[in-house]
């Protein structure tokens, strides 16, 4: 399989496909983003539980987040690099999303981050995707 690196190629290998019906499940996103940001926050507000747990359900919610962007313009993703390719092509490169919120994306990703700043990313990412589509 080649290498997928441009929304182009993402079009072309149907990991990314066109979906007139994709905008109906971007309330469902929004949902499941808000959900899994409050675990997290309380979680991290708490202290209760695994604070590695604040991080994942902090990448869920902006992982949540990204799917609604996408799935606002008319596109269904069928893995996470088109997801990513197709959020920097359609809102980051017009300056509608900042770049740095798919940066911190990949770092919540990796586990990078400590428990406070995974929230306050997914918050900052999560209240960006309400501006946009919500």
């Amino acid at each position: 399989m080649a290498i997928i690196n441009t929304f182009q190629r993402c079009i072309e290998s149907r990991y990314l496909v066109e979906d007139a019906s994709a905008a109906n499940r971007v309330g469902e996103m929004l949902a499941k983003a808000g959900d899994r940001l409050e675990a997290a926050s309380n979680i991290q507000r708490t202290g209760q539980g695994d604070p590695a747990d604040a991080v994942f359900l902090s990448y869920e919610a902006m992982f949540c987040g990204l799917r609604a962007l996408v799935y606002a313009r008319g596109y269904r993703e069928m893995g996470l690099r088109c997801l990513m390719l197709a959020c920097e092509t359609l809102y980051v490169r017009t300056g509608e999303f900042d770049g740095e919120h798919l940066r911190r994306f990949e770092s919540a990703q990796r586990l990078k981050l400590t428990p406070a700043e995974a929230v306050d990313h997914a918050s900052a990412f999560v209240r960006r995707v309400l501006e946009l589509v919500g």
